[in-house]
């Protein structure tokens, strides 16, 4: 599909635009469709955007589509004026070309991720699992694949020797449909994709005779992990010290990354405190004329490794009523807070000053946001809702961060508000990329113009 819509859309333009007037060059024009599409095809391929999880889930990797088709165009350019041919070619043709192909290229993937799902929901595709074991560790396995709400996943039914006795029954809704013998005949009689073994690990030998009775059957055998909540799941198994360890924390860059993100922060920041130094010279003088006090206010948040620093933000408060601790929120049309700090508030112009933060290395331009020392949620402080709300800590906090373009910026008048920043937030940090902090940039934008939540 998508070399039908990389091709077609390079050929219409071609035959309706080009053609007519120029058809002697219709060759060398062939000749870049077709590269451009083994190119394309490769990049998303290297790229990870024909995995079955972006396939299912498009909105997730449309910037990373988007992106990659904009560098194909950055290297054809370059191409062509290397090889000084840029010249036979339209302009227009190109960037139509390559404009049309990303609208189809997009369009295609929400239509089969649409497709998939209602295939999946009427039973036309899926994956048939099988679940070896009837304790604890099923359920926690069970809840887990319900909870992610992907319909291509059945679960067949659970089998489990040691109980027998709960044959006839259902463990979350799904049927107990014998021991091993029964598991066996099922596979053979029926297609079974995966086998879960969802048993603790240290029943050793009970897992090597399950393992030699199933290894014949066509299917994935897999061992799930104990849960510790359901954390482990998403761990790999890695060599350190040549012993094949699990991993259960990593340090959230180190190596290239950490040379990475601070390129990020020091290129973005100077170059963001450059092109806001007149805007944040007006914004002074504005506080000024309104209100005496200064035009500067300094909070003490946590940073990084939990080491507190003075955030710099605009004062948008009379100087006799700031709240350093944040011990009450904000509200809408808040009588502590100035005309010129409600406006500032609104489009988070306030913040400007945070750029300071990082050039001086306290700050991110993307990570969690810093909070307050004494912020609550629902009358509680954020550590108290959340036991992972120090996870936070383990980068530097940052100016804008995935939970504030998902959604998550403002107050957070209850539990639910910090619990849900607090999980973007650890997403954020566990699967950090220059892309993912790229595409936060630019979303915050948007975000910024929409106001939502800010007051």
């Amino acid at each position: 599909m998508d070399a039908i819509q990389i091709i077609g859309s390079g050929l219409l333009i071609f035959l309706f635009y080009v053609a007519p007037d120029d058809p002697g060059k219709s060759s060398i024009y062939l000749v870049t469709i077709g590269l451009v599409a083994l190119l394309s095809l490769q990049a998303f391929q290297l790229g990870g955007l024909y995995r079955f999880t972006s396939i299912t889930a498009p909105i997730n990797h449309v910037f990373r589509l988007g992106i990659t088709v904009a560098v194909i165009l950055m290297v054809m350019l370059v191409v062509g004026f290397a090889l000084k041919i840029s010249d036979q070619f339209s302009r227009i043709w190109l960037f139509s070309w390559f404009l049309s192909m990303l609208i189809l290229l997009i369009g295609e993937r929400f239509a089969l991720a649409a497709m998939v799902r209602r295939f999946a929901e009427t039973g036309r595709m899926g994956r048939n699992i099988l679940i070896y074991g009837a304790g604890d560790h099923a359920e926690q396995l069970i809840k887990h694949l319900d909870d992610l709400n992907e319909p291509w996943n059945n679960i067949v039914g659970v089998f489990d020797d040691r109980n027998l006795q709960r044959v006839g029954h259902d463990i979350r809704g799904y049927p107990m449909l014998g021991g091993l013998e029964e598991l066996l005949h099922w596979a053979r009689k029926h297609r079974a994709d995966d086998i879960l073994v969802a048993i603790p690990w240290g029943a050793q030998d009970r897992i090597l005779e399950l393992l030699s009775q199933v290894s014949s059957l066509p299917a994935n055998v897999r061992l799930s992990p104990e849960f510790v909540g359901t954390k482990l799941l998403h761990r790999q198994i890695s060599h350190h010290y040549d012993v094949p360890m699990l991993t259960v924390l990593d340090k959230p860059l180190d190596g290239l990354a950490v040379l990475s993100k601070l390129i990020v922060d020091y290129g973005f920041g100077a170059v963001g405190f450059l092109l806001a130094l007149p805007t944040m010279a007006l914004i002074a003088i504005a506080i000024k004329l309104e209100s005496p006090g200064p035009v500067l206010f300094r909070q003490k948040r946590y940073g990084f490794n939990n080491q507190l620093i003075d955030v710099l933000k605009f004062r948008t408060m009379y100087i006799d009523q700031q709240d350093a601790d944040a011990e009450k929120l904000t509200e809408r049309d808040d009588p502590r807070v100035t005309r010129v700090g409600a406006i500032l508030r609104r489009f988070s112009l306030d913040e400007l000053p945070q750029l300071i933060n990082v050039l001086r290395g306290e700050m991110s331009v993307v990570g969690p946001r810093p909070h307050a020392i004494r912020a609550k949620a629902g009358g509680r402080l954020y550590e108290e809702v959340v036991d992972e709300y120090a996870v936070r800590h383990k980068v530097k906090p940052g100016i804008t961060g995935w939970a504030q373009v998902n959604g998550w910026r403002g107050n957070t008048e209850t539990e639910q508000d910090i619990r849900g920043r607090v999980e973007h937030d650890l997403y954020y940090i566990e699967n950090w990329s220059l892309m993912l902090d790229l595409n936060i940039i630019v979303r915050t934008f948007f975000t910024v113009l929409g106001g939502r939540n800010s007051f």
